[in-house]
């Protein structure tokens, strides 16, 4: 029977060798970009860059000192390394950055989204910087020399500390200041001082705060013209990025379904969010990117439940992780992952799954005006592969594997290319199936993505970044509209989606122009399309 060895170590000793281990490892991330920062100046003081690792232990030795409870501080330290291990590769292979956005996200992914990050480089990560030095740390036989000695221990490591913080503090406070006022987003990357901060601020904002009560926008909204008959598709993408579109101007062939349908293409459309916890609530808001509030939006009317009161039918249909609360008060139905047949594996189903559907409700209508929307699996990371079946694989060679930083870069845009052709084949069946419809029911179809997607540029994969840091790629999105009857001018169209600048902040108006509600929460500012209406 193999027995592994008990290691005899002091409270100090442990404290300060989880510190360095915590310094040097878990946040390697945050000293690499920020003696990048540094070393990137004309003129920068060698002495201070050498006292960064210094600050960041010291600063770690308080924290793990205040902690040093005799009996939690095990369980805690366990628990810590084998999140900041996760942390720690997500940090390091994809560049991302816990901050609450992303916290929010993790608390609201499914069984069968997390299961995507798993896998071979991630485990083995896991095991050598998490699970190791955790098994390490369970097997130290602590010796505890009385309170009195435990408590002058402790004393002496928070004074050594705070008197290293403050040398270093006074000796290079303008570097500090300069570095720090011009790289104020590198404090996100700090481990485990960011994860935890965003994680007590969204346990404590969802579930320990008395939620707000319900505002409704408008109790009577009503249709403008009660006589027309309209269906209308709402496509939700996901994970879609504006220069993977050839219908953007890029160079690959990636909308060759569509394209002979004349879609109108807005070239310069903006995301609420860099993630669909934040963005697709926000899109369907009243409110703006920057006063959006998750915890506001769930609690007031959005543009689907006006839409509704004003004597519109409308479905949700799901095909992704859920509506994040957005469709709770309308009709609404999610797509059977779990089914096996030749759309779904069991764990995730192909968008076309959502065109039987839309063939399905469309057929089974009992409004004269309806509003359908699809919220799709789209380019859902990192395991791109499983978003198109083979016959759809029109790039290749693709990555298989969820470990997408160890795919060539070719391999990774191919598969993304492929996931982005897909969804434009999904458009063009859903558009076939409103072409099917009688010529007196007016429809039309609007694509969007709630957020888009970074392949490796600069070093950043997948999205959810703080968007303040996040790259174009994650926050660029495509939006495209198809009309066959419409009050809209076409050349109007089409300049303003070549010229003018839009976001999700106009979905909320515009969905009410389309529809044809009248409702004062209405902007007509804010309306897309409102300039271009054909006079009467």
């Amino acid at each position: 029977m193999l027995v592994f060895p008990r290691f005899q170590s002091t409270f100090k000793s442990l404290i300060i060798l989880i510190s360095v281990y915590f310094t040097f490892v878990f946040n390697f991330p945050f000293l690499k970009r920020i003696m990048g920062a540094v070393t990137a100046l004309p003129d920068y003081n060698v002495l201070f860059l050498i006292t960064i690792p210094v600050f960041v232990f010291l600063l770690l030795l308080i924290f793990f000192t205040l902690i040093s409870n005799k009996w939690f501080f095990k369980p805690l330290s366990i628990v810590l390394i084998l999140l900041s291990s996760m942390v720690f590769y997500a940090g390091q292979n994809y560049g991302v950055v816990f901050d609450y956005g992303m916290m929010q996200n993790i608390f609201e992914t499914d069984t069968s989204e997390a299961h995507t990050y798993l896998n071979q480089s991630a485990v083995l990560s896991f095991l050598l910087s998490g699970l190791l030095p955790a098994f390490l740390v369970y097997r130290v036989q602590l010796q505890h020399k009385g309170f009195v000695v435990e408590l002058k221990n402790r004393a002496m490591l928070l004074l050594i500390a705070f008197i290293g913080i403050v040398v270093i503090a006074v000796s290079f406070y303008s570097n500090f200041a300069s570095v720090g006022r011009n790289n104020k987003e590198l404090k996100k990357f700090l481990v485990p001082s960011q994860f935890l901060d965003s994680s007590i601020k969204y346990v404590a904002r969802t579930y320990l705060q008395t939620p707000p009560a319900f505002e409704v926008l408008d109790a009577k909204p009503t249709l403008i013209d009660k006589t027309k008959k309209q269906v209308f598709v709402l496509v939700v993408g996901e994970t879609a990025r504006a220069e993977s579109f050839s219908s953007n101007g890029y160079e690959r062939s990636t909308n060759r379904y569509t394209e002979p349908l004349n879609m109108t293409a807005y070239q310069h459309v903006s995301s609420c969010g860099t993630a669909t916890a934040v963005s697709v609530p926000c899109m369907f808001s009243v409110l703006n990117r920057e006063d959006f509030d998750n915890k506001t939006a769930e609690n007031e009317q959005n543009v689907l439940d006006i839409i509704q009161q004003a004597g519109v039918e409308v479905i949700w249909i799901d095909n992704n992780s859920g509506c994040k609360g957005v469709c709770e008060r309308v009709q609404h139905e999610k797509i059977d992952h779990t089914q096996h047949n030749d759309m779904c594996d069991g764990e995730y189903c192909f968008d076309e799954a959502l065109i039987g559907e839309l063939r399905n409700k469309i057929n089974k209508v009992k409004s004269d005006n309806v509003l359908i929307v699809m919220h799709m699996m789209g380019s859902h990371g990192p395991t791109y592969y499983r978003r198109y079946p083979k016959a759809h694989q029109l790039f290749t060679p693709d990555c298989p594997r969820s470990d997408i930083q160890n795919c060539t870069k070719e391999q990774l845009i191919n598969t993304y290319d492929n996931t982005i052709a897909y969804t434009d084949f999904v458009l063009a069946q859903s558009i076939a199936e409103l072409n099917k419809l009688p010529e007196e029911i007016s429809t039309g179809l609007l694509y969007v993505s709630d957020h888009g997607e970074s392949l490796g540029e600069m070093g950043a994969y997948l999205h959810g970044f703080p968007y303040s840091l996040a790259p174009s790629q994650q926050t660029h999105v495509p939006l495209l509209t198809w009309f066959k009857q419409s009050d809209i001018d076409p050349v109007c169209q089409n300049n303003l989606a070549d010229t003018v600048e839009f976001s999700h902040d106009n979905l909320f108006h515009s969905m009410l122009g389309i529809m044809g509600v009248n409702t004062k929460a209405y902007n007509q500012q804010l309306d897309m399309f409102n300039i271009c209406i054909k006079p009467s």
